[in-house]
This record gives C-alpha cells, sequence and structure tokens, in this order.
C-alpha cells in the first residue's frame, strides 16, 4: 500500500530509527520539517554569521542570516560586535540591502528612521508627533541576546536561555582552536565569501563535512583521474591507519585523515615551515602532534557550520570555512570563506586564496561534483514512491557504540574513518532536538 506526504508532526515518532540505521527521506524534502527546523533547532542553537577580519573597522558590517531571520553584524564604535534584527521598528523595511559595508548609521529607506550603529534609535523624523511619556530608548533595532566570538569566529543565538558558546563546542572547541588559534595572530578572511544557492537540503553539506568518507572514490573521481599518474605513484588512493571520526555532545564531530606510511617524503610536508613555530607556540603538544602527517580534516559544528583544511601545495594549507543556510526543505544557500593564518606572506595567502575559491567556491572542481548529485538525490527523493524506501546510515551501527580505547584527544573517536558513524550521531542529535520543545 502507498504511504504518501504525512505532515511533520505525524513523521515526528519515525524521522530516524536509531536501531536499524536508517532516517526517513521527509527528512531532507520536507517544507514542514523545515519550518519545525526554525523553531526548534535554528532558533535555539549557536549559529555561525562569520569572522571578526570581516569587520575590523568601527562602522563594518556584513548582512547576514540567523535562522530564517536577517540580521546586520557590525563593529559598534565601543568595539563591540553587535548582532541586529535587518528590519526597522516602524514598517519592518531592511536598513542594509548590500551585504557588506561600512557607516556611520543606519538610516530606513522607507520612512527616514534613523538609528545608531549599537541599534539605538537616534531619530525618527517625526518624534514630535509621538505621545510625551513615548520611551524611544525601546524603540532600537532588535539584538541578538546572545552573540560570542571563539577565536575570531562569530556565533550568536536567539534563544535567551541557552548555555554559553563555549559549553556548546565543548570537545570540539580543542579541534577547532587548533585550526583557528594556532599562531599568535590568528586567521583572517582572505576575501569575501562566495554565495550560491543549491536545490538540496542543508543537512546533505553538514553530513557530507561530518565525515562523508565514502563518497570520495566516487563523486571526486574526475579530480583524481586527471592525475591519475601521480596519485597512485605517491600513494595517495590509501588512507593512513591512524584515520579517525570524532563526534561530541551536541551533535559535533570531525574526521581526520592521515597519510599513510611509505609514501614518497615529500608527501608528509603538510603544513608551512616559517609557520610551524608559531604552531608549537600557540597550540598544546597534543594539538600539534595532531597536525602531524595530517593530509585533510573535514568537520561540522552542528547544524549548519562546517570546515575543511586541505592542501593547497607542500607545505601549504588552506582552511575553509561552510555555511549551509536552509531556505526550504529542498534548497539551502551557502557561503564559502576562505582563511589563511596573519602571519603568513602575501604570496602564501594569494596561494591560498586561488586554491581555495578554485577547489571549494561557487564553481569549484569539487562543489560542482557534490553539487550536481545533491541536487538529483533531492529531485529522486521528491516523490511518494521514494519516500516509502528511507535513507541508510547502517555502516554505522557495527561501531557506534565502540569508540576507540586508545584515543586521547578529546571527544570519542571511532575507527575506521569511512563508516558513517559520525553522520548518524549528527542525525541522531538532530532527532532528538525535532521530537523535543526543550532542546
Amino acid at each position: 500500500m502507498l504511504t504518501y506526504h504525512r505532515s511533520a508532526e505525524e513523521n515526528m515518532a519515525g524521522w530516524v530509527d536509531h536501531e536499524n540505521g536508517l532516517v526517513n527521506r521527509e527528512a531532507f524534502i520536507s517544507d514542514e520539517v523545515y519550518r519545525l527546523e526554525m523553531d526548534r533547532i535554528f532558533n535555539r542553537s549557536w549559529i555561525y554569521l562569520g569572522h571578526e577580519t570581516e569587520i575590523p573597522e568601527t562602522g563594518d558590517y556584513v548582512v547576514r542570516e540567523l535562522g530564517n531571520a536577517p540580521v546586520i553584524i557590525v563593529r559598534d564604535s565601543a568595539e563591540t560586535i553587535k548582532v541586529l534584527l535587518n528590519s526597522c521598528r516602524h514598517r519592518g523595511a531592511k536598513l542594509c540591502r548590500g551585504d557588506a559595508g561600512n557607516t556611520r548609521n543606519f538610516v530606513c529607506p522607507f520612512h527616514g528612521w534613523a538609528y545608531e550603529i549599537d541599534g539605538t534609535l537616534r531619530s525618527t523624523g517625526f518624534d514630535h508627533h509621538f505621545r510625551d511619556d513615548t520611551d524611544f530608548g525601546a524603540m532600537g533595532l532588535v539584538p541578538a541576546p546572545n552573540v560570542e566570538s571563539f577565536h575570531g569566529l562569530i556565533f550568536a543565538c536567539w534563544d535567551e536561555e541557552a548555555i554559553g558558546l563555549r559549553d556548546y563546542l565543548g570537545d570540539i572547541g580543542w579541534y577547532l582552536e587548533t585550526f583557528f588559534n594556532r599562531t599568535p595572530g590568528g586567521m583572517e578572511v582572505l576575501a569575501p565569501p562566495h554565495r550560491w544557492r543549491t536545490k538540496a537540503n542543508w543537512k546533505i553539506g553538514s553530513l557530507n563535512f561530518i565525515g562523508d568518507s565514502q563518497h570520495s572514490p566516487t563523486t571526486h573521481i574526475g579530480p583524481s583521474t586527471l592525475d591519475n599518474a601521480r596519485t597512485i605513484r605517491d600513494g595517495f588512493r590509501k588512507h593512513g591507519q591512524d584515520s579517525f571520526h570524532v563526534v561530541t555532545d551536541e551533535g559535533h564531530g570531525c574526521t581526520l585523515t592521515y597519510l599513510a606510511p611509505g609514501m614518497p617524503e615529500k608527501n608528509y610536508h603538510t603544513h608551512p615551515d616559517g609557520l610551524k613555530p608559531f604552531y608549537e607556540e600557540s597550540l598544546s603538544t597534543d594539538q600539534v602532534s595532531m597536525l602531524h602527517h595530517l593530509r585533510v580534516c573535514v568537520g561540522t559544528i552542528f547544524p549548519n557550520l562546517s570546515f575543511i583544511e586541505s592542501q593547497v601545495g607542500a607545505g601549504e594549507k588552506a582552511v575553509i570555512v561552510r555555511l549551509w543556510h536552509p531556505v526550504s526543505g529542498t534548497e539551502m544557500e551557502v557561503l564559502s570563506w576562505v582563511f589563511a593564518e596573519k602571519e603568513a606572506d602575501q604570496e602564501y595567502k594569494d596561494r591560498v586564496l586561488r586554491n581555495g575559491f578554485h577547489n571549494f567556491g561557487a564553481a569549484g572542481v569539487f562543489e560542482q561534483d557534490d553539487m550536481e548529485l545533491w541536487a538529483s538525490a533531492t529531485v529522486a527523493s521528491d516523490n511518494s514512491i521514494a519516500q516509502q524506501y528511507p535513507y541508510s546510515f547502517q555502516t554505522a551501527l557495527p561501531y557506534l557504540d565502540t569508540p576507540a580505547e586508545d584515543h586521547n584527544w578529546p571527544g570519542r573517536a571511532h575507527r575506521p574513518a569511512d563508516t558513517e558513524v559520525a553522520q548518524f550521531w549528527f542525525m541522531q542529535r538532530w532527532d532528538a532536538l525535532m521530537r523535543s520543545n526543550e532542546p
């Protein structure tokens, strides 16, 4: 008997089959699920918005989305970073219509209400028509109640009762710190983010980066085939035995892939020699060890922030940050930033930026592979026949409850690195929040 679309509420008991490693396709196509996600996840979780180096000067701002609400991220005159609802308190028009800029104040283009850069109402233009007891101080732009930075990464949360950002990040913060606080100056954004839309659910991106090691040999066969001789000769087809997933509380996780033994010595030159003294100065011994012979690390901060440290060339690494912003059940907007250490020279930064967008920008080599298949999976799943058959995460099941006992770094490690442990862990956290009014 055919099973047609059910409401999101009706599906709440069956989105994730924890025992059998299955996930209902409705989770990846339904607009009703999307609307519930906005309420139960995105309006209650810490969401990444940008980086402090995007707004270095007083009055600098960028425009982003916090959940499904447009916001302005601005550095005010007190050097405080504010996140303000991009909607005038009078009739709701957007104050900032460009992606970024610098301003001394915000003026609504509809009726001219003017605000200081910290959101305080300066004038309505018609103050004399208001009652004498009007509290203009309560009529400023709506601020996000929680705004915090983690080594330059700016997060905000609409939930006034949310736990602090560092508690929310928990053990995954140790890994983030290794990539974003490994020199005294920290990391900097090298260019404005690439932005584009793709017809796929946001969770596909988060799952891909938290640890979809199984897709690489087939999805990305093109890039390796183009350089097939070097790939085979230099041993890049084989992962090191020390590769593993890490999962942490709140649904976060990452996958660390190490170089296999027996490769040419030049392949083990992964990070720049000129920056290694800074790493040793800024990081713990274990964090420096984590970077040793690291081929690539991908990870996701629940719900929709992902990152990757990828090889640019011998002794050169790019750090890419990716945001998967939901637009509907079947569409997302993607933002992609490229980072490098502030202490690196300009030629190094230029190479990192060029390589970062070449591989992971809007027209990137790997993006072309991923986006086409993500959209294909979405279209093929959005029908009443396909929805009878859940997605499989079953390769997680033999390993999910058996973390590696020899893992001495934060989080729970799982080997091998080509299972779906991290992805299913993400979906279990998603399911728990979606089924509860009290995340």
